[in-house]
C-alpha cells in the first residue's frame, strides 16, 4: 500500500499543486427520491427495493435501471449503498444518478460513506423520527481531485474492502468453529450421576 500512497501524493503534487477543489453534491449528480411507501415491498420481488433499512427489500416493479448511490433519508440517516441495475426506492431514500464526468462513482461512494452520516446527523431535522431534507444533501461538499487520483484512491479502498470482507468471513468461520468445539467439549451428557 505504501507504493500507492506515494503514487497518490505524486499525482496530487503533479495534477493539483494548488490543492483539491470542492463542489456541492448537487453539482455532481441528479438527486431525487423514491415515491413508494416502505410497505410496498414484496417478499419474493424480482427487483431490489431500497428503503432506509440496512438490508434492501424486494419488489416486482422498478423505476430506475442505472448505476446509483442510495442514501437513507430517515431511520438509518446517511447510510449509503452503491447499486447497478433495476431497482425501486422508498420515498425517504435519496437516489443519486446521472453522475458528472468529473467524478468516479465509486470514489463518491467512499466519500459519502466516510463523511456524509456525521454531516447529516448534525444538520438533520428532528420530529418523531430524525430525517434530512434535500437542500442539506445537495449542499454537502465533495473533494474533487482529478480522475486519475480518484481512480487510484478507489483501487486502494476496494482492496481494503475486499480484505475486510475476507476477514469478516474468516472471523465468522472461527466463531462457528469455536462454538462447535466449545459445545462439544463442555457437553457432559455421558456423565454419571
Amino acid at each position: 500500500m505504501k507504493i500507492s500512497q506515494n503514487k497518490i501524493e505524486k499525482l496530487i503534487k503533479e495534477l493539483c499543486p494548488d490543492g483539491v477543489k470542492y463542489r456541492n453534491l448537487v453539482d455532481l449528480c441528479k438527486i431525487e427520491t423514491g415515491k413508494l411507501n416502505a410497505n410496498s415491498a414484496e417478499s419474493n420481488g424480482k427487483y431490489m427495493f431500497f428503503t432506509t433499512a440496512v438490508t434492501p427489500s424486494r419488489i416486482n416493479k422498478y423505476r430506475w435501471d442505472t448505476e446509483a448511490l442510495l442514501v437513507a433519508g430517515n431511520a438509518n440517516v446517511g447510510d449509503v449503498k452503491h447499486y447497478i441495475g433495476k431497482f425501486e426506492a422508498y420515498q425517504r431514500t435519496y437516489v443519486l444518478t446521472d453522475f458528472s464526468k468529473d467524478i468516479n462513482v465509486r470514489f463518491l461512494y467512499f466519500v459519502l460513506s466516510s463523511y456524509l452520516k456525521e454531516y447529516l446527523v448534525s444538520r438533520s431535522n428532528k420530529a418523531a423520527m430524525t430525517y434530512i431534507v434535500l437542500s442539506t444533501l445537495e449542499n454537502f461538499r465533495i473533494p474533487l481531485p482529478p480522475l486519475d487520483i480518484q481512480k487510484e484512491i478507489v483501487k486502494i479502498l476496494n482492496e481494503f474492502t475486499e480484505l475486510e470482507a475476507e476477514l469478516e468471513a474468516e472471523l465468522e468461520c472461527r466463531k462457528e468453529q469455536y462454538e462447535h468445539y466449545s459445545n462439544k467439549l463442555l457437553s457432559f451428557s455421558d456423565k454419571v450421576e
